[in-house]
């Protein structure tokens, strides 16, 4: 194989390696997102995303629920999103408790 094929083959290699290693900022940020809450939840400070989130979208009736919940691993909030009339609405719910502590039209 002459010098050259051999310099663009380790090449291409080399850059194949380098896309493979490059993970997105928010792909990281979302796995450690969930492992904050997925450990919360093991050490009893946070209740199922699913039971909170079911008590919230029962108090926002007549907005339409957006889902994308985002866990916050220094306050122990689960924010979640809603709109009604153009209207963007986030909610801050208490992951021990499923209380509301915030909601942004406030």
């Amino acid at each position: 194989m002459p010098a050259t094929m051999f310099m663009r083959s380790r090449l291409a290699i080399l850059a194949g390696v380098a896309a493979l290693l490059a993970v997105p900022g928010g792909a990281h940020a979302q796995r450690s997102e969930q492992d904050a809450a997925y450990e919360s939840r093991q050490q009893g400070r946070a209740m199922p995303l699913r039971v909170v989130e079911r008590r919230v979208v029962t108090q926002m009736r007549g907005y339409d629920y957006l889902g994308n919940p985002i866990y916050f691993e220094t306050t122990n909030v689960y924010r979640f999103t809603f709109i009604r009339r153009n209207e963007v609405v986030r909610v801050d719910a208490d992951a021990g408790s499923g209380r509301i502590v915030d909601r942004s039209d406030r």
